[in-house]
């Protein structure tokens, strides 16, 4: 029997995982049909919502609440089987939490004789390879060193081609172990994905650089959801810079009412992003918080304090 192709898309929070899978589906054959889990550290499924609400998403799997390489292993388990015993899907794309691991999540698909792991791809935010704060994070790390290849992601956002590459020469620098793994092009993926083998011989070596250890876990860090009314209209400069103002926060996303109607916000360390969207019943957002950092009391009522 012909194994399914799974193709595990990793990235630390904010790397565009999501948007990334946006456009795999738009790429792909109108006769293929693709299953797509989703693993959001946070309860509420924000990029979940915005993967069904795209018109090219096939069937979606998600799972909240915790990162499938560790906490939620059980539940990704499952929608593996359930998506295996439909028979209805010509591929698998697993999107980890942006907190989690690839290890666990690769050994389960390899020792399934019904699948076929294909080469890991790690999303990189190109504006980031040179924060000192992100540098620092080892799960940031760990996603690089255990993947397959690197494709820089926000690409876009650098019109000049020599700031490009000075920032692609500083990542090689500090990952040197890497520099034969890059791509830069999205349009790459499809091709990407269909690859049995693009690496060296010497690829499982460049895995084993980076020993796990028990701290490596999204045990560091604390997500908090909130809900406001459709009384509460917010304001998108003041949203921004209360985000960037408050160093514990390194990741914060969600759908709110503004004062140009409802959007889709995506706060990350290399800025915050609004996009239309649909309206919705209730404004909701997702932050996450490094414990170890000092933990705002009172966050929602400051975030209250933005909206009219």
């Amino acid at each position: 029997m012909k194994k399914i192709p799974v193709n595990i898309i990793s990235g630390f929070l904010g790397s565009g995982k999501t948007t990334a899978i946006i456009q795999l589906l738009l790429q792909k054959n109108n006769d293929e049909e693709w299953a797509v889990i989703i693993n959001e550290f946070g309860k509420v499924s924000i990029d979940g919502q915005t993967l069904k609400s795209n018109s090219v998403a096939g069937s979606v799997f998600e799972i909240s609440g915790g990162c499938i390489c560790c906490s939620a292993k059980g539940y990704f388990g499952e929608n593996l089987n359930t998506i295996i015993q439909t028979g209805n899907y010509s591929r698998i794309i697993i999107e980890p939490s942006g907190l989690g691991g690839i290890d666990m999540v690769s050994e389960i698909v390899t020792a399934n004789p019904v699948l076929q792991l294909m080469p890991v791809i790690c999303l990189v935010d190109i504006l980031l390879t040179e924060n000192p704060r992100l540098q620092m994070i080892q799960i940031y790390r760990a996603q690089i060193y255990k993947s397959s290849v690197i494709a820089f992601s926000k690409c876009d956002l650098l019109k000049d081609t020599a700031e490009r590459e000075r920032l692609t020469k500083q990542f090689k620098s500090a990952f040197p172990e890497k520099q034969n793994c890059i791509i830069q092009s999205e349009n790459l993926f499809y091709e990407l994905m269909n690859f049995d083998s693009i690496l060296k011989k010497d690829e499982n070596k460049y895995r084993m650089l980076f020993n796990s250890n028990q701290d490596l876990t999204d045990s560091s860090y604390r997500e908090i959801n909130y809900q406001f009314g459709t009384d509460k209209i917010f304001d998108i400069e003041k949203l921004t810079q209360f985000f960037k103002n408050q160093p514990s926060i390194i990741r914060a996303k969600g759908f709110v009412q503004t004062k140009t109607g409802w959007n889709l916000f995506n706060y990350t360390l290399s800025g915050c992003t609004f996009e239309p969207c649909l309206p919705k019943s209730n404004s909701e957002m997702v932050v996450i918080t490094e414990k170890s950092e000092v933990y705002l009391q009172n966050l929602e009522e400051n975030i209250v304090l933005l909206s009219s």
